[in-house]
């Protein structure tokens, strides 16, 4: 096993029992298997929970962000006050407890370090009991599109016992956990309930004329002598609702029952998983040290312009925004590469790319970031500043932006002219998150006289590679 992956152990905050424990990755993974899917599911199923439990911790926890100190590695349980460690299932189990517990440990051994990624990030592994035949469109049950959790059909868990369950609940509680009130009862009114009381006709005084019950019309007094009720001028309401259900849970994710379904039918847990969550990949979780922060990551630099049909801005000194940006590319490049990170570059020369097959390249290759690097031009000399574009929902794009810009700034001593929203085509084109760097302006002549020193184009570089690596020690 990889040394670094021994060296992650997680403070485990108790609140509830007032204490903190520190147990190891693979162990909490199997204390979260344990709580959230039962034991006697075939091996498989497990397997596969035992992914989405360690990609859920990996979220949680950030740890596929960067290393991390162990003072930083801690869990509170205020969320999971139900979570035990093994051994305290073994009155729950009884006879089945060492049978379980060596099925938890198989699954996750046999799944160790791995984790589902979706575009190279962990996934949100949404999961619920039994969708009833088919899952969910993220949009349907969030709000928000995600692209992996799409609705597939699953017949595997039309057998459950959790198909057509009724629930009762009560008026007062339906009026108090709606924040509704549902008429009071009064002789002038009645409660229609749709194809059973329906049509009510009342004379001036509140008496029952007439009325549709289940289809069929009924005179009041004819109504009263069948139901042996005291006068024809009667109402009702009902006192409990009665909800029936098909499975349980929101019906995002991976359907559990329907997991250990296909299980038993001999699909492996990676199949499983790849059916319920769409265009996804299994991969092993890679911990980066101290001294390698980016391993794992996959980084395209585009130096914008280049060539001589780049049309990119001249400063007054003569100084070409193509030649700057891929000074600061090539640096940047060198860096991120030392920490770890996989660097792919649009150009690597004074040579130009049209801005569509510059497109290509980043949704061919699908990087974690796409950083596009230019230098800003304004006919008023006096303006200065560097800032950052991103594109409107690019969540984690303005985040590694907000980074960057304040680690740049502080490097170069630059004014930070903030984050900035842009519908650029490259911002909104890609297929992952990007960000477009305005580094200085070539119009204003002490900034040009800046971006002719190779060591300020350094510190731009250190200060773009700071923000990407304090990026994904703070960020999911």
């Amino acid at each position: 096993m990889n040394e670094e992956w021994n060296q992650i152990n997680i403070n485990i905050d108790d609140p509830l029992n007032q204490k903190r424990v520190v147990q190891s990755l693979e162990e909490l993974v199997q204390m979260f298997v344990a709580w959230s899917v039962p034991p006697s599911f075939h091996i498989e199923a497990l397997k596969a929970q035992s992914i989405i439990m360690r990609t859920k911790i990996v979220r949680m926890m950030n740890l596929n962000g960067g290393p991390r100190k162990q003072a930083e590695l801690t869990l509170s349980l205020e969320k999971y006050p139900d979570l035990m460690e093994l051994e305290e299932y073994r009155l729950q189990w009884g006879d089945a407890f060492e049978c379980n517990k060596q099925r938890l440990e198989t699954a996750t051994q046999e799944t160790e370090r791995q984790i589902i990624l979706y575009n190279n990030r962990p996934i949100d592994a949404r999961y619920h009991f039994v969708c009833g035949g088919a899952t969910e469109n993220s949009e349907n049950v969030d709000g928000n599109v995600v692209q992996y959790l799409r609705r597939v059909l699953c017949k595997s868990c039309g057998e459950s016992h959790y198909n057509w369950q009724y629930e009762d609940v009560p008026l007062e509680e339906i009026e108090s956990k709606l924040g509704v009130e549902f008429p009071k009862d009064e002789i002038q009114r009645s409660v229609c309930i749709e194809k059973i009381f329906q049509d009510v006709y009342r004379d001036e005084t509140g008496r029952v004329k007439e009325i549709t019950i289940g289809g069929k019309v009924f005179r009041g007094k004819e109504l009263m002598d069948l139901l042996d009720l005291h006068s024809t001028r009667f109402t009702w309401k009902p006192q409990i609702i009665r909800f029936f259900t098909v499975g349980k849970g929101d019906g995002l994710g991976l359907c559990q029952y329907g997991a250990h379904e296909m299980a038993k039918s001999g699909k492996r847990c990676n199949e499983i998983l790849e059916y319920y969550y769409t265009g996804v990949t299994i991969k092993k979780f890679i911990n980066p040290c101290i001294k390698t922060p980016l391993k794992g990551k996959i980084i395209m630099i585009d130096p914008a312009h280049g060539g001589q049909e780049g049309e990119g801005h001249v400063g007054s000194q003569g100084i070409r925004e193509e030649d700057v940006n891929l000074d600061i590319a090539l640096y940047l490049r060198e860096l991120l590469v030392k920490l770890g990170a996989e660097i792919h570059m649009t150009r690597r020369t004074d040579e130009h790319l049209p801005i569509s097959q510059r497109a290509h390249l980043a949704n061919e290759k699908l990087p974690h970031f796409f950083i596009s690097i230019h230098q800003n031009y304004f006919s008023h000399p006096a303006i200065s500043g560097t800032e950052i574009y991103h594109y409107r929902g690019d969540h984690e794009g303005r985040s590694l932006a907000k980074e960057i810009i304040q680690r740049l700034t502080a490097k170069t001593g630059m004014v930070n002219r903030g984050l900035k929203l842009a519908d650029f085509f490259l911002l909104r084109e890609l297929k992952v998150s990007s960000i477009h760097i305005e580094v200085a302006y070539l119009s204003n002549p002490e900034e040009e006289k800046k971006l002719m020193d190779g060591a300020f184009k350094k510190k731009v570089a250190e200060g773009i590679a700071e923000g990407i690596i304090n990026y994904y020690r703070y960020h999911i």
